[in-house]
């Protein structure tokens, strides 16, 4: 608690006499200072004895000698490296120490995930996927290190942790490091050495995973969302024009020359792209599929957000993860053409976008890709060049992607691709089909034959005619009045009613629930309130479902209520 901590800290430096007088100053050195093994009680609660020295509140060494002499480690005969927390190489530490060191006895659990095939992840024909590894804890870990021309060295690593437990932008953190020392006072390359094992000691990730990251508008910072396995680029089926565009652009912009071409011209080093097209057209696919080949980060933020302000916003890009890919999805959905906000609620501005996307501070090497289903609605501002270097259009389904999606599908029986795309085309004429239709049709016919998936290509007109139709079905009718003789019972729940309604009318449900009708002669119980079939039938009359609905009278007074 702040406010706790800063009163304690005020009567800490009352109690040692560090009260300042009216109109003066306490001077820097006369504050009390935390070694590396004071608690935060004794830095606010011991007192220090009259014209005692202060202690010098700045450090030039990474570990407290006297630990270190306890521990059997002369600084004076050894080279050290200090590897502080938060880094990727701290945490491979900490797993190498955790596995190669000589009988640790302090753990640090971190839970894995055990390596499964798609089928048994997904069938459970496995035991659960998780395994827990025991990395390096706090303490001394020691270890021999052979290098290349035969040398053994002895490693030794102190991992520590220094200072108060404090409260950061993503929770409470402590000031971590881990302090490896190599045996020798000249053992600099035994140590460059030991390190360069440790980073190559992990097997290099797969070609086709990647990391997403989502952005906490609540800590404001970036949270690893998940590592996923993307898709091949051989498995992402558009026109290889549109491929070869996308993936030539992003090889000549990630090479040396390109970088320092635009180092030397004094142009900001990063690309963004617009994928726009229809929907299903492969435009998250194909992220997917270069976030793994080129081994990116995929970082993905919600701007319509009432807290996602347009500092949140800079800062998000700022700070997004090295080697990442900023993806901003339906940013048509963000303003409109007048540069007016599409949501009430959102509070970023469009400048404000702007300004993000051309920030001065961001990262060199950054890759944004901002996708839309109608460019025409996008302000010329947002994707002229300089802030969007390549447009890249996924288009309706052609002729040649058909033959490729009925390759993959049916590898054995390639030859007959050109007979599919012809029965394709034929069956729909003019109507377009995207490529999220396509694969929706093999998914359907996954236990079928070559041969009746060819035969079966109307089944993907149908498909299609049923969607329209269905898109194109107005709402579902109001309840039917209740009893003409009766008021409806307002308490009944409208939403109840609707969706009775429309099971009725898919054929879902035979039955009518009871329906409640006040009595004009509310108290009495004489009065009959029932639902007749032909005051419902007139609600049902308009969408032709009356056949599917079984009808039935509901009575209010128990002594007319039918036996059955």
């Amino acid at each position: 608690d702040t406010c706790a901590c800063t009163n304690r800290l005020q009567q800490g430096f009352t109690a040692t006499g560090l009260k300042a007088k009216p109109g003066e100053q306490l001077q820097a050195n006369t504050f009390p200072t935390m070694s590396d093994h004071s608690s935060f009680a004794e830095l606010v609660d011991a007192p220090r004895a009259p014209g005692a020295a202060a202690e010098c509140p700045f450090e030039t060494e990474c570990f407290d000698a006297a630990v270190l002499r306890k521990n059997g480690i002369d600084p004076a005969v050894h080279c050290w490296a200090e590897v502080a927390s938060g880094g990727h190489l701290y945490e491979q530490l900490k797993a190498y120490l955790g596995k190669h060191g000589d009988k640790p006895r302090s753990f640090v659990p971190r839970v894995g995930t055990k390596q499964l095939s798609t089928v048994e992840e997904m069938l459970g024909e496995e035991t659960p996927a998780v395994t827990v590894q025991l990395d390096c804890g706090l303490g001394l870990v020691q270890l021999k290190h052979t290098m290349q021309n035969g040398r053994t060295v002895a490693i030794k690593a102190l991992h520590q942790r220094r200072g108060p437990v404090v409260g950061g932008r993503c929770g409470a953190a402590t000031w971590e490091n881990l302090v490896v020392f190599a045996e020798g006072s000249e053992s600099r390359d035994a140590l460059q050495a030991f390190l360069e094992e440790v980073v190559n000691s992990q097997c290099e990730p797969q070609p086709n995973e990647y990391s997403i990251y989502r952005w906490q508008v609540e800590n404001q910072c970036w949270k690893h969302a998940a590592t996923k396995t993307s898709r091949s680029l051989d498995s992402v089926v558009l026109p290889l024009a549109t491929k070869t565009k996308i993936i030539s652009d992003l090889d000549a912009f990630l090479s040396t020359e390109t970088f320092q071409f635009y180092t030397k011209h004094g142009i900001p080093y990063k690309r963004s792209f617009l994928f726009y097209g229809v929907p299903g057209a492969g435009k998250t696919s194909m992220l997917t599929a270069i976030a793994g080949k080129y081994r990116r980060n995929l970082c993905i933020m919600q701007p319509t957000d009432p807290r996602f302000t347009d500092d949140a916003l800079a800062d998000a890009i700022k700070e997004a993860p090295s080697r990442s890919i900023i993806v901003l999805e339906d940013v048509d959905a963000l303003f409109d053409k007048n540069r007016e906000t599409k949501n009430a609620k959102m509070s970023i501005s469009f400048s404000g976008l702007l300004n993000a996307l051309d920030g001065i501070g961001n990262p060199d090497g950054q890759i944004f890709v901002l996708t839309t289903n109608f460019r025409e609605n996008l302000d010329q501002a947002l994707i002229r060049n300089g802030r969007v270097d390549l447009h890249v259009e996924f288009c309706h389904a052609t002729g040649e992607q058909m033959e490729q999606l009925f390759r993959q599908f049916y590898p054995a029986d390639a030859p007959l691709a050109v007979t599919f795309r012809d029965a394709v085309q034929t069956a729909l004429g003019d109507k377009p089909i995207n490529m999220a239709a396509l694969q929706h049709f093999f998914i359907g016919h996954m236990r079928q034959t070559a041969q009746e998936a060819v035969a079966d290509v109307h089944c993907i007109l149908a498909d299609l005619n049923e969607k329209a139709a269905t898109d194109a079905m107005p709402a579902a009718p109001a309840a039917p009045a209740c009893c003409p003789d009766g008021d409806h019972d307002s308490s009944s729940s409208s939403s109840s009613d609707n969706d009775d309604d429309e099971k009725r009318l898919s054929g879902n449900m035979g039955v009518k629930g009871k329906t409640k009708c006040k009595s004009k002669e509310k108290g009495k119980g004489k009065g009959k309130g029932k639902v007749t079939a032909k005051s419902e039938a007139r609600g049902l009359a308009a969408s032709g479902a009356a056949n599917n609905v079984v009808h039935v009278h509901v009575y209010n007074s128990a002594e007319n209520r039918p036996n059955s």
